[in-house]
């Protein structure tokens, strides 16, 4: 995974995208391993709502997104697989808002900020750059 790094696209964009997908890994293994540790952290609003189960889930869905990321990373022409990778940020920004302002199961400022922050600049930057990758 980290060997490929000099094979990625031209721009910042894809080192991004690319670090996202690292730092998806390293929170799947953690969500399956110690499933209430950094969840009950990030949702502390109301922590007694973060089960096992809910946490294997997120591991799932964040694996996904990893995966994607990943891919993407490397194939920033492919314009089907940036497009889903672009709506799984929106996804994720979306979800964590709703935990925001609707839910009220995060504390802000708190560890949701930096995920909450990713997925608004992927969103901005995937936007802004599209017509360069997508050709």
């Amino acid at each position: 995974m980290f060997g490929d790094l000099l094979a990625l696209p031209e721009g910042g964009l894809p080192k991004f995208i690319w670090l996202s997908a690292a730092f998806s890994v390293f929170n799947t293994v953690q969500c399956m391993l110690q499933p209430l540790g950094m969840t009950r952290r990030i949702y502390s609003q109301q922590p007694q709502q973060v089960t096992p189960l809910s946490s294997h889930l997120f591991a799932a869905w964040t694996a996904l997104s990893a995966i994607l990321r990943y891919k993407c990373a490397f194939n920033m022409g492919n314009e089907v697989l940036f497009d889903i990778t672009f709506w799984s940020y929106v996804v994720a920004g979306a979800h964590f808002l709703s935990e925001i302002v609707v839910f009220r199961t995060v504390k802000v400022p708190g560890p949701v900020l930096s995920t909450f922050c990713v997925a608004i600049t992927s969103i901005v930057w995937m936007t802004k750059d599209r017509q360069f990758y997508i050709q």
